[in-house]
């Protein structure tokens, strides 16, 4: 059987499958990297029926939403917009990470974000290592417990 996939911008008919998969965040044991936001019902419409600046994306496969992302901090006047990602377990190692990451990266660019910023824990060695691979640049190292935050320059100079 061949996989129907779709990257899509939340909308509010997207609410239930968001919530379903806020439920495997919140059953996931990696998650604990991972909190953005509440992972509840209300912040699930909220999401979906989101009409501010900031954008809020899945990788649907099939009927379920198995990868999510966000480019947060427009709403409160930040030129520089942080991203964050979650992709489920099924998905991990498949490739979908990277393509919701360049597809906010690309959003982020045609949106005029000149850079992109991001958290991580140095203790998620998985992720800083992805996040490194992509370009990021994180200048102060800290303790496991501390974020730390990277940024992305998106306008690079053309030749």
């Amino acid at each position: 059987m061949t996989a129907s996939t779709e990257l899509l911008q939340l909308r509010p008919e997207h609410g239930p499958m968001l919530l379903d998969l806020f439920s495997i965040i919140a059953a996931d044991p990696e998650s604990r990297h991972f909190h953005p936001h509440p992972f509840t019902a209300v912040e699930a419409d909220r999401i979906c029926g989101h009409g501010g600046l900031d954008r809020y994306f899945a990788l649907k496969v099939n009927d379920r939403l198995l990868a999510y992302g966000m480019l947060r901090g427009w709403d409160e006047g930040f030129l520089v917009p942080s991203i964050g990602i979650y992709v489920a377990p099924e998905l991990r190692g498949s490739g979908a990470a990277q393509l919701m990451m360049q597809f906010m990266h690309l959003t982020a660019r045609l949106s005029g974000a000149k850079q992109i910023r991001l958290k991580v824990y140095p203790s998620n060695q998985v992720a800083f290592a992805f996040y490194t691979s992509l370009g990021y640049r994180f200048p102060k190292q800290g303790g496991q417990d501390v974020q730390l935050v990277g940024t992305l320059d998106l306008w690079a100079p053309t030749k």
